[in-house]
């Protein structure tokens, strides 16, 4: 195997495309994009408050239909969002690096990463995403098992780690693969959301 050049690009850049911003244009859309996830956490929580479909449709796929008991919803939610985190996705970015011109390097398997495009791009950028988020799921699940299963906050707190780990796991990464922009972002922000609206729950609600 050839070494590598590390002073050279192992592929050129892509051409800039996609939307821009400038000086006037920039605060708004940064205040959209903040309040893009606010207005999130509000139905997140809002739907979460809800004994309805939702949250029957969530202990349902997160209890195995029945096959465990709800009380172990919240390591199971944690299960799935970890496989898939660290095994399925990684998985799916090692297969994204060998599609790339440049080919998959054992010694530095990261090297050829940053000029992807196209479909290995995203089978990397969508593992990459969730090793971002990841933490603060883990963050916001131990302060909800702290909570106790007795606590009227723990339900709706599992219910919104449920929604997050759905969104993420189940829309947010075959969106993102298959090139599905607008329901790849939306997945997104509803399970940021529901992590911000869960953090404000414990923070401002009475038990």
């Amino acid at each position: 195997m050839a070494a590598i050049n590390e002073s050279m690009p192992l592929l050129p850049p892509p051409a800039k495309s996609g939307i821009t911003v400038n000086a006037k244009t920039a605060l708004p859309v940064h205040i959209g994009t903040v309040g893009g996830y606010v207005g999130s956490a509000v139905v997140s929580v809002w739907l979460s408050s809800q004994a309805g479909l939702l949250d029957r449709f969530l202990t349902a796929f997160f209890t195995g239909f029945g096959s465990i008991d709800r009380n172990q919803m919240l390591a199971s939610t944690a299960l799935l969002y970890a496989f898939t985190t660290y095994v399925f996705t990684s998985a799916n970015s090692i297969v994204g690096v060998a599609l790339g011109s440049a080919g998959y390097h054992h010694d530095e398997p990261r090297h050829a990463k940053l000029f992807l495009t196209g479909l290995p791009y995203r089978l990397t950028a969508s593992h990459q995403n969730l090793l971002e988020v990841f933490p603060i799921f883990a963050l916001v699940a131990g302060l909800t098992a702290a909570q106790g299963p007795s606590s009227s906050l723990y339900h709706q707190g599992v219910t919104l780690l449920a929604l997050h780990v759905f969104c993420k796991t189940i829309i947010f990464v075959p969106a993102y693969v298959k090139g599905l922009g607008v329901t790849r972002s939306a997945a997104h922000f509803i399970a940021i959301g529901a992590l911000l609206g869960s953090l404000y729950q414990m923070t401002f609600s009475a038990q």
